[in-house]
């Protein structure tokens, strides 16, 4: 298993420290924070974004394909029923010199299989402890 260690800053800010990284998550000012870091849900969204773009790189690579700066848009929206969670997620993928048309399947194929993708489509046990 793996492991991160996350502690309150204060506020609604929190610190997270990654093997040698650290993220700072909070809210905006209108909902009681700083500002100091993206939401919990703006990281989750940014997770995503980055892990399919990183399987979109492996095709690129291995089948030639232009991606140096490949940009990914994400676009998401909360449900407004309960519970609370974000209901719909879009994402484009767009390449520097676009995609092959032959390759455009494969390469929705690769993106799917991020392990992000597939750990929200087939849910983890989630076991919280206080």
């Amino acid at each position: 298993m793996e492991e991160m260690n996350i502690q309150h800053k204060g506020g609604m800010g929190f610190r997270v420290n990654v093997r040698e990284h650290v993220i700072i998550s909070d809210q905006p000012k209108e909902k009681g924070g700083v500002n100091e870091g993206p939401t919990p849900p703006e990281l989750f969204i940014a997770s995503l974004g980055t892990c399919i773009g990183v399987y979109a790189v492996w095709f690129c690579q291995k089948h030639k394909i232009a991606y140096e700066g490949m940009k990914l848009n994400i676009v998401w929206a909360k449900s407004t029923n309960a519970p609370t969670r974000i209901e719909q997620i879009d994402i484009t993928v767009s390449l520097p010199e676009g995609c092959p048309e032959t390759l455009k399947k494969g390469l929705h194929e690769q993106a799917e299989k991020c392990l992000v993708h597939n750990t929200i489509t087939y849910p983890p046990e989630i076991n919280i402890v206080i």
